[in-house]
């Protein structure tokens, strides 16, 4: 029983981790991270925005273009942050 119970719940956990996806038209979506650590390095940011764009990709049978990233170090003091824009392609 509590098999089928974790095998009914793994879609709904894969959707959540995919909720930071956003469409902005133009079959193009857009997805973010901010780290909360200062001393937080900029890449890490940026592997998590492409790593949460080729996952939502893969999901829907395809590969991330980007169309646009930012990821420049965040002024001292403040955490670093990098955002993807990018669109599914086959």
């Amino acid at each position: 029983m509590h098999r089928l119970v974790a095998l009914a719940l793994l879609p709904i956990a894969a959707c959540a981790a995919l909720s930071d996806v956003s469409p902005v038209g133009n079959g193009a979506y857009l997805t973010a991270a901010h780290s909360n650590d200062v001393n937080a390095r900029v890449d890490e940011q940026r592997i998590k925005v492409q790593a949460r764009a080729a996952a939502f990709c893969a999901q829907r049978g395809a590969r991330v273009e980007a169309i646009r990233l930012v990821d420049a170090p965040p002024p001292p003091g403040q955490p670093p942050a990098a955002q993807l824009e990018f669109r599914c392609v086959p």
